[in-house]
């Protein structure tokens, strides 16, 4: 996700929002500041908490595994999907985010999308 705010990040037509999945730990302050660390804008990248249930939902609907596992880093088990997203909230376009080649793919994707709204 770095690498793809830092290559769009002067790009307006282009929004990146991350769930957490840590909800107890991960408040919207300890969001704020893990942002402000990554030297993020946070007006071009969202970093979200909410409701545990409501946020797993998601992951359920957006076909990424989330699940607490206690033997997993920090305690969860997640797929590191990273999904395109056009303006009409259709999904254009997924990667894995742990696959460099898979995220550049998705950059090329990203870049064809941009060329239809600019």
């Amino acid at each position: 996700m770095q690498r793809i705010y830092d290559r769009y990040a002067d790009n307006p037509n282009l929004l990146l929002l991350s769930h957490t999945i840590d909800v107890k730990r991960d408040t919207v302050g300890k969001l704020r500041e893990f942002a402000a660390n990554l030297g993020v804008n946070s007006s071009r990248w969202h970093f979200v908490t909410g409701n545990r249930d409501e946020i797993y939902a998601i992951a359920d609907d957006y076909f990424s595994i989330t699940i607490e596992d206690p033997e997993a880093p920090e305690g969860f088990d997640h797929s590191g999907r990273l999904l395109l997203v056009d303006k009409n909230r259709h999904i254009r376009a997924f990667a894995d985010g742990t696959d460099e080649k898979d995220v550049n793919r998705l950059m090329k994707d990203i870049d064809k999308l941009l060329l239809t709204v600019e």
